[in-house]
């Protein structure tokens, strides 16, 4: 992982934002001590993000993106329409909704596009629309999107991702739509039709995960002196209640006292240390639940060898 920061408006003023380190004793033995990563939230390189796609990746189109249905002004969106319009920068995580406990199918980087609330203004939804059919230029089948996650702030198509134009096989620069805090299968990629429709639609929201992220799971080797492990926490749409730290192989649990989260839509991310009361193997594991209380399912694990 790289520590650079993206700064946007929403989440300057508290990326910068410390926590002096807190301890707690864990039942299952040893001190521990977490505190967030220096610099802020850790952002993913550009040549890591992961990219999955149910259908072949299309060969590259001129962009051109319909909205119609239940608007009153039916509008057709070129490239050069969108790259006239006013631009949106948030840093923010996105995460596939099928992720796997630690899983790679995660990152967080600087989006940058064209908010849907600007382009919805201007065709004029009706009052009826409560969500959208989501079409697409790969051939997936159309998705049906909620009108309540179209409208959270930030919505976008986006232009760049990382401070470069978005890659195709990631959608193209301003045909990838970004929900934020969704999970990734409300992400459509290769977007060339939205049609406002009164049908109800469910939102998804990203599966509450937290893991490791160095070492390397699954294994690490530490002494008495301590074994520092850096890690995230993620619930979009909502913000992070609580992690939990298991060091006896899920026989006890013990909540992490935790950083501040700079926005629900961003990974809280910590390193924690804990100093093990004798040599020997561990095996550690972590779990995150978000506000409402929705939980990770698996814990993240990785077992750590004491010299």
């Amino acid at each position: 992982m790289k520590r650079k920061v993206f700064v946007s408006s929403t989440t300057a003023a508290m990326l910068g934002t410390k926590v002096s380190g807190a301890s707690a004793q864990p039942a299952g033995g040893g001190a521990l001590s977490v505190r967030p990563t220096s610099g802020g939230p850790l952002v993913t390189p550009n040549d890591t993000f992961f990219v999955y796609s149910q259908m072949r990746t299309p060969a590259q189109q001129a962009v051109n993106v319909q909205i119609d249905g239940l608007v009153k002004n039916a509008t057709r969106y070129s490239e050069s329409d969108l790259q006239n319009l006013p631009h949106v920068k948030h840093l923010w995580t996105f995460e596939c909704f099928v992720n796997t406990a630690g899983g790679p199918l995660i990152y967080t980087t600087g989006f940058e596009g064209v908010p849907l609330s600007a382009l919805f203004q201007k065709v004029r939804l009706k009052p009826q629309a409560r969500s959208a059919i989501v079409e697409t230029n790969d051939g997936h089948p159309p998705f049906l999107l909620p009108l309540t996650e179209l409208q959270r702030p930030g919505a976008m198509l986006v232009a760049a991702m990382g401070g470069n134009p978005t890659a195709l096989e990631h959608g193209g620069a301003y045909s990838k739509l970004l929900i934020p805090g969704a999970g990734g299968n409300h992400g459509p990629k290769w977007v060339s039709r939205i049609t406002l429709v009164s049908d109800d639609a469910p939102e998804h929201p990203a599966p509450p995960m937290a893991g490791f992220l160095f070492p390397s799971p699954p294994e690490a080797i530490g002494s008495l002196a301590g074994v520092t492990l850096t890690g995230y926490a993620f619930a979009g749409p909502e913000r992070v209640g609580a992690v939990e730290l298991s060091t006896d192989d899920g026989a006890t649990y013990q909540r992490m006292p935790l950083p501040a989260q700079a926005d629900p839509y961003l990974w809280m991310t910590w390193e924690v240390t804990w100093r093990p009361p004798q040599r020997g193997f561990y095996v550690l594991r972590v779990r995150a639940m978000s506000t409402s209380g929705r939980k990770q399912d698996v814990p993240h694990v990785i077992a750590v060898e004491v010299r």
